[in-house]
């Protein structure tokens, strides 16, 4: 597998256990958090979009970029709901 296709893969995996964590129902997500995910995981997608259309200069940087930008989000994600669980 080559290295575009496996950062790729990388994102889509933690994008999937975002969606996993929000769709659990519990409803105690903040507008702010919801806000920082929409903005990290569209700024991935447009990163994504620049690397498989090659208007991207650096590929492998680019790549990086996005999966440091997927790992925040799903850090954000995991961080509300430890304190969920927590209450």
């Amino acid at each position: 597998m080559n290295y575009q296709t496996e950062q790729a893969l990388r994102v889509k995996s933690l994008a999937m256990d975002v969606i996993e964590e929000l769709m659990k129902g519990d409803g105690k997500h903040e507008v702010q958090e919801l806000k920082q995910l929409s903005e990290l995981f569209s700024r991935c997608i447009c990163d994504l979009v620049n690397v498989y259309t090659n208007t991207s200069e650096d590929h492998e940087m680019t790549l990086k970029g996005t999966v440091i930008k997927a790992k925040i989000g799903y850090n954000i994600m995991k961080a509300k709901s430890e304190a969920v669980e927590r209450e």
